[in-house]
């Protein structure tokens, strides 16, 4: 019996170790058309808020946006950007683009570590500018 609760007592604090590593991480991002690679002539503008439960690997975010110059046609998060250069699509923002655009993705390690290190950004595209009409860079927010 005494073995059944030390084991009990040991499995009890290994899981609570795990629970207590896991952490709740915010990102913020305010976009703007002179972010984009080239700068876009737009006159919108937008914030991304986002959160990342680095337990179960799910991002979770709120993007919102207006004065763009049309309806949204595409958007993403792109990883990992170069200063002054563009990056490949990494994540689909949603595949309803509306405003709020609202959705969660579980996310890989390899994802978490380039968001965690401040690599990633949010790309809004119009039809007007298909390559990108807002763009920000996420970071880290309290």
């Amino acid at each position: 019996m005494r073995a059944i609760r030390i084991g009990a007592l040991v499995t009890g604090a290994l899981l609570a170790a795990t629970s207590a590593s896991g952490e709740i991480l915010h990102f913020r991002a305010k976009l703007a058309p002179s972010s984009e690679t080239p700068a876009s002539q737009s006159r919108a503008a937008g914030l991304a808020e986002l959160t990342l439960d680095t337990d179960s690997k799910i991002l979770t975010w709120k993007v919102t946006y207006s004065g763009l110059s049309g309806p949204l046609i595409g958007a993403h998060f792109k990883a990992p950007p170069e200063p002054g250069a563009s990056a490949g699509a990494t994540v689909p923002l949603a595949p309803r683009l509306t405003n709020p655009v609202v959705a969660s993705t579980r996310l890989n390690d390899i994802q978490i570590g380039d968001l965690r290190a401040g690599l990633w950004s949010v790309n809004l595209l119009t039809a007007k500018n298909p390559r990108g009409e807002l763009r920000g860079d996420l970071e880290r927010a309290p």
